[in-house]
């Protein structure tokens, strides 16, 4: 149970850098472009899954904000999946890699 926050923030890292990689590539090959959006979202899926084990984990032993901020961070791909379009992709993905970090930031904390 002890590996899952070191997990966790190796996922986390790799799903910042990922996305921060979209940012600034532009794809020419739409098979590369599909592998990498294979990679993010199994990234995305990691992190999904072991950010809730880390809730669940810090809710039953130490209640604290630190529990309402991670869940905020899961919420945040499917409120912003919801709004996004593909004229505002470039801002949202900022938005989600900030998300990340704020992420990132309470787990190391």
């Amino acid at each position: 149970m002890y590996l899952i926050i070191p997990i966790a923030i190796f996922v986390n890292l790799a799903a910042i850098v990922g996305l921060s990689f979209v940012l600034f590539y532009n794809f020419v090959h739409p098979k590369n472009k599909a592998i990498f959006g294979y990679y993010i979202a199994g990234n995305i899926f990691l992190y999904l899954v072991l950010l809730g084990l880390v809730i669940i984990r810090e809710w039953i032993l130490k209640p604290n904000l630190s529990c309402f901020v991670l869940a905020l961070c899961i919420i945040s791909p499917f409120v912003i999946g919801k709004l996004v379009k593909y004229e505002t992709l470039k801002k949202y993905t900022v938005i989600q890699i900030i998300f990340f970090i704020i992420s990132l930031v309470t787990l190391l904390i």
